[in-house]
């Protein structure tokens, strides 16, 4: 285990700079450390000094608090505790020396099978650390509060330790621990990866607290091409600024420009307090402007805002301005390092993520308002378009994550949002979705879609609580748990999902269903099948849809809609008139038969393109008796009311006049006949309302039909 690096570096700050009460402080430690304002360190001061308490990919079990003694001899902790937050006692003959260190983790063979065997393990705590802050507090055996720290997961406190890597580490041991500008981000690796520094010094450890950056603003706040811009800051350091200063450069799909580095003026205040102003120069049309800005204080103290660990490397603003006269928004995708990486990187959807993004997303509302400028977020290419990943703390309505697609044919980026509306007009939760007019590093690619990415911030878009368990169920997994792709709680197993399949696989249909309404949100499942009935979405009843168990709160699963392409008469195979309207009411449930193909058998080889064997949850649901009789009332509600020329109709006129130039305009740019573009469009957007006719008449006559 290493000591606490305070030797050459940290006495090359010299005697002179720490005035007489940190000499004193200096000469009674042994080293020459103090930081101001606040009161130098006592011998034996144990601190908390780095936390882990978001690994990347929901890692809970690495999760660890490490301890560092930053005074001048050995302590025993015995007997000294975590009782706010964790929970922990130290064992008996724990000792910890001079500036070293100790760590308490969650899971300690999971820690060491990640750090190493040369970090010091004092055990394992009760609880867990919360992703969205909490107390820390640790005492001493006499029960009296050695050191707190409430950390949080917004500003001021770093994102890059909220789930991408970094851990929180202290900067200066000396420093209060409940003071969020003396915590930074531990080093981001460059593919997500936890990361941390436990047993050794931190990566931002700093004898003094640098400079403190806060209240950066831009004037404008929208600002316009061919216009300068002014940066305006307030910097605090109770030893003095001695300078701050700007770097920014322009971006542009292609390039970069070299770096300008512009000294910033104090305008107001003093070099304690001061706030402080540089102008940046004008810049044309359709750039994206980042800059940083660091303080250096007396002692040599520096730190950069944005923090050189966090994920936002520079602040940005662009130059874009709304010229959108169409009837769908703009988004323009830039990769200003796309050059350096094509070499390095696939582009398939298992690539793995990168701890910080580089690309940028414009987003251009159609009829006037705001450009939004999302600046590194994560772009990588995926089948049929895009993905996107935004920071936490700037959302696209609400989404911190989007597919940016126009995966085969044209009726498949009709179709899917359609079915998402019908969702939601029945009370489930389903991804926001609209078409947007595309630019890729400055080439443009015609309309696509735009469709939200189930994750927590579609779950706290719904209300639904994030700690929960979420899977996506897909058809190409080997067995239950291959099947059922975990997306959250990552190191939590398949446990509550095995037991709910159990659960469902009772004989007696009384105990299945007093099963079903405890842990099932009932009404959500069956308006999901009712609209899967209604929109024929074959594929939705097997897999192609996401589980929800809230395990905290109602403890009840939910089940939301995804990949709704082959829907509205499409299936593999299908007619191209899309006039298809016979998918049966006991489809999807267990004992449900397969039907003959073009007249052959029912058994065997013989292949329909839209049949698939009844699912997991929904086999065992939809053939309960007391479920069924219930589904069956409301399919004929949602039928009724809602699947209707009356509600659906004005959706799909809105999506035709919306769409109409976006055709004309994507068959130009792939050189397809415009006019025969729109013929087939028309004809797509015709056979959606002829599904809302005849769906609708086929299933209210078989349900009158299972009266008789």
């Amino acid at each position: 285990m290493e000591s606490l690096v305070i030797t050459d570096s940290i006495r090359s700050l010299g005697m002179s700079m720490l005035g007489d009460r940190g000499i004193r402080c200096a000469v009674a430690m042994g080293i020459a450390l103090c930081v101001a304002p606040t009161v130098c360190a006592e011998p034996d001061q144990i601190v908390i000094n780095e936390i882990m308490y978001h690994p990347p990919s929901d890692l809970e079990n690495l999760q660890y608090v490490e301890l560092l003694n930053s005074g001048k001899s050995e302590s025993d902790l015995s007997g000294w505790s975590f009782s706010k937050g964790i929970k922990f006692v130290f064992p008996k003959n724990t000792k910890l020396a001079s500036g070293r260190f100790l760590v308490i983790c969650r899971d300690s063979k999971a820690f060491v099978e990640r750090y190493g065997r040369d970090v010091t393990v004092a055990g394992e705590f009760e609880g867990h650390l919360s992703h969205n802050g909490e107390r820390l507090e640790l005492s001493d055996a006499s029960r009296q509060t050695v050191d707190v720290v409430k950390y949080a997961d917004s500003e001021p406190w770093p994102m890059a330790a909220d789930g991408h890597s970094s851990s929180l580490e202290r900067i200066c041991p000396f420093a209060p621990g409940d003071d969020a500008f003396n915590w930074a981000a531990s080093k981001l690796p460059d593919i997500e990866a936890p990361a941390g520094t436990p047993g050794r010094v931190n990566d931002s450890f700093s004898s003094n607290i640098p400079p403190i950056i806060s209240e950066v603003t831009l004037t404008p706040k929208s600002p316009e091409p061919e216009k300068v811009v002014t940066v305006e800051v307030v910097v605090r350091d109770d030893r003095g600024v001695k300078a701050v200063e700007m770097f920014s450069e322009a971006v542009t799909s292609n390039q970069v420009s070299p770096p300008l580095i512009l000294g910033m003026e104090r305008v107001s205040g003093d070099a304690r307090n001061g706030q402080y102003r540089a102008i940046l120069p004008s810049q044309p049309e359709g750039r994206l402007v980042r800059y940083r800005i660091k303080a250096v204080d007396t002692t040599g103290a520096e730190r950069t805002s944005p923090a050189s660990n966090d994920l936002r490397g520079a602040w940005s603003y662009s130059t874009f301005t709304n010229n959108n006269t169409a009837r769908v928004p703009f988004a323009l995708l830039l990769h200003p390092f796309e050059a350096r990486r094509a070499n390095q990187r696939s582009f398939g959807e298992q690539t793995p993520k990168r701890s910080r993004g580089q690309d940028a997303f414009i987003y251009v509302p159609a009829g006037g308002g705001d450009v939004q400028t999302f600046d590194f977020v994560q772009a990588p290419r995926r089948k049929g378009g895009y993905k996107v990943h935004f920071l936490k703390d700037q959302m696209l309505r609400g989404m911190t994550g989007i597919n940016i697609i126009f995966e085969g044919p044209p009726r498949f980026v009709l179709a899917e949002p359609l079915a998402y509306e019908v969702y939601r007009l029945a009370g489930v939760p389903a991804e926001l979705t609209e078409h947007v007019r595309l630019w890729v590093d400055g080439q443009l690619q015609g309309y696509h879609l735009l469709m939200e990415q189930p994750n927590k911030s579609f779950l706290a878009r719904n209300e639904r609580d994030t700690n929960g368990n979420l899977y996506k169920v897909i058809w190409y997994g080997r067995g239950v748990i291959g099947m059922h792709e975990k997306k959250t709680n990552l190191t939590n197993g398949h446990g509550d999902l095995l037991a709910a399949i159990a659960g469902l696989k009772n004989t007696n249909a009384a105990a299945q269903w007093a099963f079903i309404e405890k842990e099932f949100n009932v009404d959500e499942f069956l308006n999901y099948y009712a609209v899967n009935m209604c929109i024929q979405n074959w594929d939705g009843f097997h897999n192609n849809y996401f589980l929800y168990h809230d395990t905290e709160d109602t403890r009840r699963w939910e089940i939301y809609p995804w990949d709704e392409d082959k829907t509205w008469g499409e299936y593999d195979g299908g007619p191209r008139n899309y006039d298809w309207y016979q998918l049966p009411l006991n489809y999807g449930m267990t004992g449900s038969q397969r039907p003959a193909a073009f007249g052959g058998p029912t058994t065997g080889d013989s292949y329909v393109g839209w049949w698939r064997a009844p699912g997991l949850f929904g086999g065992p649901l939809l053939a309960n008796p007391q479920f069924r009789q219930r589904f069956l009332v409301r399919l004929r509600e949602v039928s009724t009311t809602m699947f209707t020329k009356e509600k659906i109709f004005p959706l799909i006129d809105a999506m035709e006049k919306r769409l109409e130039d976006e055709v004309r305009i994507r068959a130009q740019i792939y050189r397809q006949d415009p006019a025969q573009a729109l013929a087939e469009f028309r004809a797509h957007i015709q056979s959606f309302r002829n599904q809302v006719i005849h769906r609708q008449k086929y299933i209210l006559d078989e349900l009158e039909r299972s009266k008789r």
